[in-house]
Order: structure tokens, then sequence, then C-alpha cells
């Protein structure tokens, strides 16, 4: 079936040519555990359109997708959503602990005061889940300030409903500008208020949060990062399950991130990492992760697998790819 994919993504930060598609020349046994698993042509030093954006969000459907089900349980806390209005409306979280003033609010209180917008991304530790989303919700800074926090604080714990408690530096916190987040993209949060840190782990984005507590520790938690083999994590959205045709263009897409830490490039290789094509991710922020696309034209039939890794700013190679394979008729 021959079959023209199109753009995943849409609108580019970056664009660079490298070249027409080069001819597969031999082919290569991909194995996992010592079984054979597809027999591949090689492209070596594989070449294509690459391009690069890093305001593409994910709707907030799929966040909860991501990150509401059985990946919550190697991030954050899972909670059960509030179908209820009445009990949604009613709503509050209080603040207490090293303070001057302690306050509670209702959801709809904090509602009241418009909130805040913010563009942040939301990274599993420990396994591939990765989002960017726009959240809406109240600085956590804000809350605090309007309760004047006692000299010899220096911790804050967040606990949720069922008493999971989450508890870190208060200058981490107030320097990450953390909120409690009731919007992600156009939905509702279907947990109530959760807690969103830009260049923090999901493990931290306490769901559900009832208490905000403001503590004096005498030894402060340390706040965890990636697990090692998530470094410089990367994505690939396609699903190639047609049969293409020589002359196809195909686009493949998907995301890359490192979790505070910019993304300096995206490496392509289709000849099972023998080479690797590096396209430089030339301005990209740290605070947002790297949408990608390329494009490759086949020109020749076989069986096929490109694996994508990302570099990081400072050295970091992924040491997971990511891989997808495909067949050109």
């Amino acid at each position: 079936m021959k079959k023209n994919l199109k753009k995943i993504l849409s609108g580019t930060a970056s664009l660079a040519m490298l070249g027409s598609a080069q001819v597969a020349t031999a082919q290569v046994a991909y194995s996992v555990d010592g079984a054979e698993r597809q027999t591949c042509a090689q492209v070596p030093n594989v070449q294509g359109a690459f391009s690069f954006d890093q305001n593409v969000l994910t709707p907030g459907d799929e966040v909860f997708s991501l990150f509401g089900t059985a990946a919550t349980a190697l991030c954050a806390k899972p909670a059960f959503a509030m179908q209820d209005t009445d009990v949604a409306e009613n709503y509050y979280v209080n603040v207490h602990g090293r303070l001057k003033k302690e306050k509670s609010y209702t959801l709809a209180e904090l509602k009241q005061q418009g909130g805040t917008q913010r563009v942040m991304v939301c990274s599993c530790a420990t396994g591939p889940a990765l989002a960017q989303a726009q959240v809406t919700g109240v600085a956590v800074n804000d809350l605090l300030a309007l309760s004047e926090v006692t000299g010899d604080a220096n911790a804050i714990a967040f606990r949720a409903k069922d008493g999971f408690t989450t508890t870190m530096p208060l200058k981490y916190v107030m320097e990450k500008q953390a909120m409690l987040v009731w919007k992600v993209g156009d939905d509702e949060n279907p947990v109530g208020l959760q807690v969103w840190m830009p260049s923090t782990v999901a493990r931290y984005f306490t769901r559900q949060v009832a208490e905000i507590e403001v503590l004096h520790m005498d030894e402060l938690p340390e706040v965890k990062g990636l697990a090692a083999d998530q470094q410089a994590k990367v994505t690939i959205r396609n699903q190639m399950d047609d049969v293409y045709a020589v002359g196809d263009t195909l686009v493949f897409s998907g995301y890359a991130d490192d979790c505070g830490t910019a993304i300096s490039a995206v490496e392509f290789s289709m000849d099972g990492g023998r080479t690797w094509t590096t396209c430089p991710t030339t301005g990209a922020s740290a605070d947002r992760w790297v949408a990608w696309s390329f494009e490759y034209r086949a020109e020749a039939a076989g069986s096929y697998r490109l694996d994508v890794r990302a570099r990081t700013a400072n050295g970091v190679v992924s040491p997971m790819a990511s891989s997808v394979t495909f067949t050109v008729a």
C-alpha cells in the first residue's frame, strides 16, 4: 500500500535539510535477549529533513491518561477522581505550620482569583511517560506570602487527602515557583489540586493536595531527579503498521527532554547505531521539551529500523534509544 505520511507536528522552530536519503547497502539482524527479532536493511549516515518545535502541548486528557493510572505509581500517588460537583466545589486546602497566619482556601476561592497559566513538562522519573501542558493554578509562593513564613522555616510538605506526603526543601519549591494546579490544558484536574514544578520529576507532583505544612527540619530531604536510564529521554510517536512504497516520504516525530537540562541535538541511525546523524536543536531552552520531526525518503524496498536518541547541553546521551521498524515494498 502506498502511503505518504503527513506531519504530526505543526509549526517549526528550526529546519535543517540533511541531503537526499541513502540506499540501503546491507542487511543486519537485530536481536533482543539473544533471540532473532528482525532482519533490517542498513542505511549508514541516514539523511533527511529535521525540524523541532518547543511549543507543542499535550492535551489534558492525554496527560491524565499517561499519569493518572498505572504510570502514576511510578511518579506520584494515585487518587480517585472527584465526580461529585458539590464535593469538588467544597474541596479545600489548609496552609499551616511555621507561619504567622494559618489559612484555609476552598477550590472555589482559589479559582475566583483568576489563576496563573504556565507551560510545564511532566516527566516520569523511572519510566518513559512524558508530557508538556499548559496548566492553570495558583503559585505556592503567593499563598505563602499571604501567610508570612517565619525565619526558621526551611522545608515544606504537601499532604494528600489520603495522607500521602511529599516533603521538600522550602527554598527549592520557592525557586522552582511551584503551582497548585486545577486545570491541565482545557480540562479540569479530575483529582482536585495537584502540585506541578518545572524541572522536577513527576513523583513530586502530589495530587489531591489537602494540606500544605511549612516546617523546620534539621536534615533536609534530597530532591531526586531522573533515573540514570531515563536521562535525555526520547520517544517516537509513530506506529508504522502500513507497508510503504519506494519514493514515499515518511515523517517520524516524537519528543526529547532531560527535566531541566537543554536538549542540544537529536540523533538518528538506520544501521543499528553504527553511525549517527546529529541534528542540532540550536537555541532550545531547558524549561520545555523538544518536539522533533524527521523526514526520510524511502529509495529501496526492504525492512528498516530507525533508532533515535537525544544529546543534552552537558553531553549526556540517551542511555535508551527509541526505535521503530517499518517496511518498504
